[in-house]
């Protein structure tokens, strides 16, 4: 009786530990499983591909002598003159070459800029231009490197040094902000003047 216990007892060990090594290979294979797949994961991520910039893309069309307006409840807000335009639909993007454009001020004034190159969002009308920027805003002509303009709220950031002028002074910032609506000019960063008093 002593040794059918005995053997029934090394039976229930012995199937007890089968059974504790298929739960073990189990989670084993389960956690391998989770890794493999992790792996592979942040492997798709680092191989994927980026998305295309229009420099490695081609224009789906290129304008000489391009023309653009921007308006507003039927009212002209600016236009835009460039020597030539290569439009990117994918990124409904324009790059345009030797930049002028006028926005319209109250009053009857204008403000003009003029640039080397830049990039025009034909779907939300903002810009970025860069290269021998000159602007003028009455009374006062600016010199910078580049531009960006955000048509929704009608502002102007010039975020490289500038150079601003006028009949009576010469000042030089870090950064310069112009809302076009309220015409307001703000310079900040390292702002320096120099005033020149007019005799009459």
């Amino acid at each position: 009786m002593g040794e059918d216990c005995k053997n029934l007892h090394i039976k229930s060990l012995t199937r007890s530990n089968r059974i504790n090594i298929v739960v073990i290979s189990l989670i084993v294979l389960l956690i391998i499983s989770i890794v493999v797949i992790f792996i592979r994961h942040r492997a798709d991520q680092n191989h994927s591909p980026a998305p295309l910039r229009p420099e490695t893309t081609e224009a789906t069309l290129t304008i000489k002598n391009f023309h653009h307006e921007a308006s507003e409840n039927g009212k002209k807000k600016w236009t835009l003159e460039a020597s030539s335009a290569s439009l990117f639909a994918s990124q409904n993007m324009a790059r345009l070459t030797d930049i002028s454009i006028i926005f319209l001020l109250k009053k009857g004034q204008n403000l003009t800029i003029h640039a080397n190159q830049g990039d025009l969002n034909i779907k939300t009308n903002d810009m970025a231009i860069t290269g021998g920027i000159t602007a003028e805003i009455p009374p006062y002509s600016l010199t910078s490197e580049s531009l960006n303009y955000e048509h929704g709220s009608r502002m102007i950031h010039m975020n490289e040094p500038v150079e601003m002028t006028g009949a009576s002074m010469t000042l030089k910032a870090g950064a310069l902000t112009y809302d076009i609506t309220t015409e307001i000019l703000t310079c900040d960063h390292h702002v320096e003047g120099t005033f020149i008093e007019i005799l009459k």
